[in-house]
C-alpha cells in the first residue's frame, strides 16, 4: 500500500479474497478495503478471522463485471488467483475501476526451477496435457494482464521480490496435497482422472527424484508485478 500511495480515503479492491490470508492484514491498514470472491464459504471463513474488523466482502465472480463504480479504486490487488481468471477481462475491469494513476498489483510465489515442487508441478502439467486438459500458466496470465493494461495506456513498473523463505517438503506430501484438490491447472478434474494422473506422477517421481518420503530443502520468493494505470 506504501508503493501504491494508498491512504485512508482510498479504496483497495482484492480479487479472490478467499479466506482472508492476506485480506485480514490489509484490513489493519489505514485504507478502505473490499474483497471479492465467488465462494460464500471462503468469505465466511474470512469474516470469522477478521472478527470485530467487519470486512466489506462481496460474493462476485471476478470473470464477470465487478460490482464497483468506474474510477472508484486506488488499487486493485490479486494474489495467486490470476490463473483462475480471464486476463483480458481483468485488464478491462481494472482499467475501468481504477482512478487515474491508480495501481494494479499482482502477487505470486516464485519457485526455483529445479526445486521438488516445481518439478512435480511441471510433470503434472504435462500429464494433464496428455489427458486432454490444457492447464493455465499463472505467470503467462499475469504477463498478459500487464500487457493489456500497458496497451490501454498504463505503465509497467516491473516485478519486485518482496519476501523469501526456505523450508523442507517431501514429494509425497506435495502429491498428497493435490489429492484433495478438485481442480488442477485451474480446471476441474474428474476424480478418476485425478487419481490416474497422481498415480503416474508418483511413479515418475520415484524414478526421477527418489525416496518420496525424504524431505528436500526448498527456497521460494513472493513477488509483485506492478502497473500504474493511465
Amino acid at each position: 500500500m506504501d508503493r501504491a500511495g494508498a491512504g485512508p480515503d482510498d479504496l483497495v479492491v482484492e480479487l479472490g479474497a478467499g479466506t482472508g490470508e492476506i485480506g485480514v492484514h490489509l484490513l489493519r491498514l489505514p485504507v478502505r478495503y473490499i474483497g471479492l470472491d465467488a465462494s460464500v464459504a471462503m468469505l465466511d471463513v474470512f469474516r470469522a478471522k477478521a472478527a470485530e474488523a467487519l470486512p466489506s466482502l462481496v460474493v462476485a465472480d471476478c470473470n464477470q463485471p465487478w460490482p464497483l463504480p468506474d474510477g472508484s479504486a486506488a488499487t486493485v490487488f490479486a494474489s495467486r488467483v490470476i490463473h483462475l481468471l480471464e486476463p483480458d477481462h481483468v485488464a478491462r475491469e481494472t482499467t475501468r475501476v481504477c482512478r487515474p494513476a491508480g495501481y494494479l498489483i499482482l502477487g505470486r510465489v516464485l519457485r526455483e526451477p529445479e526445486g521438488v515442487k516445481e518439478r512435480l508441478r511441471r510433470r503434472r502439467q504435462q500429464l494433464l496435457l496428455e489427458a486432454g486438459i490444457s492447464p493455465r500458466q499463472s505467470d503467462a496470465g499475469a504477463r498478459r494482464v500487464v500487457e493489456r493494461c500497458v496497451v490501454a495506456g498504463g505503465e509497467s513498473l516491473g516485478r519486485r521480490v518482496v519476501a523469501e523463505w526456505t523450508g523442507e517438503s517431501a514429494p509425497a506430501t506435495v502429491i498428497d496435497t493435490w489429492e484433495t484438490m478438485s481442480r488442477m491447472g485451474s480446471f476441474p478434474v474428474e476424480p478418476v482422472t485425478r487419481t490416474k494422473i497422481l498415480t503416474e506422477l508418483r511413479h515418475w517421481a520415484g524414478d526421477e527424484i527418489g525416496n518420496l518420503d525424504r524431505p528436500r530443502a526448498f527456497r521460494e520468493r513472493y513477488a509483485f508485478d506492478i502497473v500504474r494505470l493511465p
